[in-house]
């Protein structure tokens, strides 16, 4: 019998190896696909909203063969499943967010968009990495993790950084679309996440989604990899 299609899509600045900790036992349960989004890991740029973004993923699951996948976003990447789920939901057979969000930014988040793209083209990617992996971690994690994550972020290009700023910046609020969504899904929230509150992540309500929490920051498939693998299979495997 044949495994369900998962695919994985990390978050801005990250890369495929962001899964690296869970994919081996995840692959158990799963064919197991992770994705290396536009502008990122020396990607050609791509779409500078998350619409284009989750055409431009679902376009490459179909040239691939992949039907009726579980798709699975962290941070960025839960962004873009968010509209996978409102643009795509019969062509997909499940959905998480993981350490991410189905609400808008605020004003005050906008804002801050607005200054990341402007000192991205002030001071380059690798300055800009630099001072924002650390961040994404919980105090004390491993430096080789924190070293890793930013040697992912260094790839990115300028322009690729810039349009994903402004697709993050410009996403439209989709809680009551995952609210009302017949897909099973998935929500992760990290209880030392200072990203995402567990408001935040956990606003959509509907039976058919999973909630659960990971004692980790925002980088929780790296800092509590076995605990994310057991919730996404607690979720999803049959």
């Amino acid at each position: 019998m044949s495994k369900q299609s998962l695919v994985l899509l990390h978050g801005f600045t990250g890369g495929t190896d962001y899964f690296n900790r869970v994919e081996a036992r995840l692959r158990l349960s799963f064919d197991v696909l992770v994705l290396a989004l536009p502008g990122h890991e020396g990607e050609a740029v791509g779409p500078d909203t998350m619409e284009g973004f989750a055409t431009w993923v679902m376009e490459d699951l179909e040239r691939r063969g992949i039907d009726q996948p579980i798709v699975i976003g962290h941070s960025f990447g839960g962004y873009i499943v968010s509209a996978i789920v409102e643009m795509y939901p019969e062509k997909i057979s499940g959905f998480g967010l993981v350490y991410s969000t189905a609400k808008a930014d605020t004003d005050e988040g906008k804002q801050k968009r607005n200054q990341n793209i402007s000192r991205v083209k002030e001071i380059g990617v690798r300055e800009f990495v630099d001072g924002l992996v650390p961040g994404l971690f919980a105090d004390g994690a491993d430096p080789m993790l924190i070293s890793e994550a930013k040697e992912l972020g260094y790839m990115m290009t300028v322009e690729g950084a810039i349009r994903a700023l402004s697709a993050m910046r410009d996403r439209r609020d989709l809680t009551k679309t995952l609210s009302n969504t017949s897909v099973r899904g998935l929500i992760l929230h990290g209880t030392l996440d200072p990203l995402i509150t567990e408001e935040s992540a956990f606003a959509p309500q509907n039976e058919r989604i999973l909630f659960r929490s990971t004692d980790s920051s925002h980088m929780g498939m790296l800092e509590t990899p076995d605990a994310f693998a057991e919730f996404v299979e607690e979720a999803f495997a049959k």
